[in-house]
């Protein structure tokens, strides 16, 4: 199947589910009946419904949609208090790229509160960045200021990478190499492998702790954990241009190609015989393809020749026009752990989106 056909598949998915879910929030499918599991507040995953829209809009010419992606966008402002992760995340494929999108100045301004305010959770003594208090996934309860995920090099930092663009105040990139730095030293296995969370003492620099929750045990490989590694430490590095941070991508990917070259891995990846996740390597891919677009030198070939086969790799998993299946949110307590995830639709369609416009809106 031709990236295209895949494309306009994920497209008319869309809107099937739009239909489906009218003013609810979709958040995983049944995989044989595509009916969605709905949250009424989006979850952590509402930015990428909005994003979904916003793309199907653009691509197929329908300002409604687009307006209907903005609507949606100030339903998640509430969300701005909360002391949560995922705040990076919900507001950067809301708010920044709906900015970018129609030049709306509230856009601007909600994404940039939203980029200080992720900003000032930094822990004060090393400079990481923090699950939060009040951080929204609904199938874990975990909550924290001195806790931090390996997923923070993604969701947290996403806006200040445009933030950074935006306005230019070096808090952004220096509050991002501190959190990176961090990663580095305290999430990355000499084999490249990650662990999920460490729990850093009240007052000093100090881990008391490294264990998972979604993963198979703490010195296991949980693969999500991974592509938000891979994906943000890759972006890090066509950012800043630091080559400790290639060194970083090359450790995580490599670790990833070795366990599971360019086929869905499993869901951790100390368990190959358990469920897969195409939701992870839809993560990664949407770093490759943004890579691809926005200047495919020589350097960033060395990944992004994994973009067809990784593709190739997915179209088992894509059923009945555009349902991406074999998603895993959370296996250990067996909670949507194969199913249709609206992220892994989002980070797909993203994707593919970039290599048809050839360009990355923000």
């Amino acid at each position: 199947m031709k990236h295209s056909t895949l494309l306009n598949d994920l497209l008319h998915r869309i809107g099937e589910t739009r239909d489906q879910i009218g003013d609810a929030w979709p958040y995983h499918a049944d995989p044989e009946t595509g009916i969605w599991e709905t949250v009424e507040d989006g979850d952590w995953c509402g930015g990428h419904w909005v994003e979904c829209l916003r793309i199907k809009g653009v691509l197929e010419g329908k300002p409604e949609l687009i307006e209907e992606a903005r609507e949606r966008t100030e339903m998640l402002r509430p969300k701005l208090e909360k002391d949560d992760q995922f705040r990076g995340h919900r507001f950067y494929y809301s708010a920044a790229r709906m900015y970018a999108q129609t030049g709306d100045p509230a856009m601007r301004t909600l994404a940039l509160a939203a980029s200080y305010a992720m900003r000032s959770m930094a822990i004060p003594h090393n400079g990481a960045m923090p699950i939060g208090h009040e951080v929204q996934v609904k199938s874990t309860t975990l909550a924290s200021r001195r806790i931090v995920a390996v997923d923070n090099v993604h969701p947290n930092i996403r806006l200040d990478f445009w933030a950074l663009g935006e306005t230019g105040d070096q808090v952004f990139a220096d509050g991002a190499k501190k959190h990176l730095d961090i990663t580095i030293r305290d999430f990355l296995r000499d084999d490249g492998s990650t662990i999920e969370f460490v729990e850093y003492a009240q007052d000093q620099d100090e881990m008391l702790r490294h264990f998972t929750l979604l993963g198979v045990n703490d010195e296991s490989c949980w693969s999500r954990g991974q592509a938000w590694a891979v994906a943000g430490f890759l972006r890090a590095w066509r950012t800043f241009g630091d080559q400790r941070y290639l060194d970083a991508a090359r450790a995580t990917f490599g670790y990833w190609q070795k366990k599971a070259g360019d086929q869905v891995p499993a869901w951790d990846f100390d368990d190959p015989d358990g469920p897969v996740d195409t939701s992870a390597s839809a993560i990664v891919l949407e770093q490759l393809a943004r890579m691809q677009v926005e200047n495919n030198d020589s350097a960033a070939q060395e990944f992004t020749k994994h973009i067809d086969p990784m593709i190739d790799g997915l179209m088992p998993y894509v059923k009945d026009r555009g349902r991406l299946v074999g998603g895993c949110f959370n296996q250990p307590k067996e909670f949507a752990n194969k199913n249709e995830l609206i992220w892994g639709t989002a980070y797909l369609l993203m994707s593919l989106h970039y290599l048809e416009e050839k360009r990355v809106i923000c």
